[in-house]
């Protein structure tokens, strides 16, 4: 992977972290109410999240072997469902969540909760370099500080949920632009390199 795709995947994190954590900060929706803005602020997230997998798979961070793989392209998967929740309320923020929108709200939490399970494959597959190696498991960890505030007001806890995104997210990407990761080729040539 060239150093300058890996730094355009990790501004695209960086940004969509902060730009989505602000909005949880200032323009947080509640149960009963979708902001706009907020809505919103949620696509560059999405953009980000797959720009971090795409950055993933070229660079094989969950292991070259078939479970990595199958979980970083279910992964993938469940973000572009999420985000096609996202498109209509894009145009209409509080439109009913009805029919094919139910299934698909699921997929947010259930991307999230992906999102843990790439970040262990990351961490076991040991192909970033620390600390890169260990921030998708911190940032994945929005999904359970989100839970345990859910007993707080609204306000506190979207400001929470907020502030640990932006700060989770904001790392993460530049720690990506910052941070050189070899190829999936780089294993396979020092194994050749070792057998020769």
């Amino acid at each position: 992977m060239t150093s300058t795709y890996m730094r355009v995947c990790g501004l695209l994190v960086a940004a969509g972290g902060i730009i989505w954590g602000a909005a949880w900060i200032l323009r947080p929706s509640d149960p009963e109410h979708n902001d706009p803005v907020e809505i919103w602020a949620s696509v560059p997230f999405s953009i980000g999240l797959l720009a971090l997998l795409t950055a993933m798979w070229v660079t094989a961070a969950t292991g070259t072997g078939r479970w990595g793989r199958g979980v970083l392209a279910a992964e993938f998967v469940a973000v572009v469902l999420a985000l096609g929740w996202t498109l209509p309320y894009l145009v209409e923020a509080n439109r009913p969540n009805t029919g094919i929108l139910v299934v698909l709200d699921l997929f947010w939490p259930l991307s999230m909760l992906g999102l843990v399970v790439v970040a262990i494959f990351v961490v076991r597959a040991r192909r970033w370099p620390t600390p890169l190696r260990y921030l998708p498991l911190a940032a994945s960890l929005l999904l359970v500080v989100d839970l345990a505030f859910a007993w707080t007001p609204d306000r506190i806890g979207s400001a929470i949920t907020g502030t640990y995104l932006a700060i989770t997210y904001g790392v993460l990407g530049v720690a990506m632009v910052r941070t050189r990761v070899p190829g999936p080729e780089a294993s396979s040539i020092g194994r050749d390199m070792a057998r020769g």
